[in-house]
């Protein structure tokens, strides 16, 4: 029996993102930034400790949405992937942001994980 091998190309940065699968929560900019989707939102960032920014990035929709109604906060929770994920990345680059902190709990202040963008 003969086996076929099969190989994938190798994936560069821009395949793949460490904002893919997550959900976001997208706010009204309000003029805070230059840059903003078509809508005139961005997604929600977070100042850390280090004095670095963050956006918020959760694994799922609903603990998002837990974070939208502990926060009391008006968002829309959006999944990021491969159609919005430039976008995304372009708005975060402009706000300076250094990484993702993700499932961020408003209530503990804690979050599962961080990465970097």
């Amino acid at each position: 029996m003969h086996q076929q091998q099969v190989t994938t190309p190798d994936r560069t940065p821009a395949d793949k993102s460490p904002l893919d699968g997550l959900w976001v929560l997208l706010v009204e900019n309000e003029g805070q930034l230059a840059t903003t989707d078509a809508d005139g939102r961005v997604p929600m960032m977070a100042r850390a400790g280090d004095d670095h920014t963050y956006l918020l990035g959760f694994k799922n929709v609903a603990k998002a949405r837990k974070f939208i109604q502990s926060s009391d906060v008006a968002a829309e929770a959006r999944m990021v992937v491969r159609g919005n994920r430039e976008e995304m990345l372009r708005i975060a680059a402009a706000a300076g942001v250094v990484g993702i902190l993700v499932d961020y709990d408003s209530v503990t202040q804690e979050y599962a994980a961080a990465t970097e963008l």
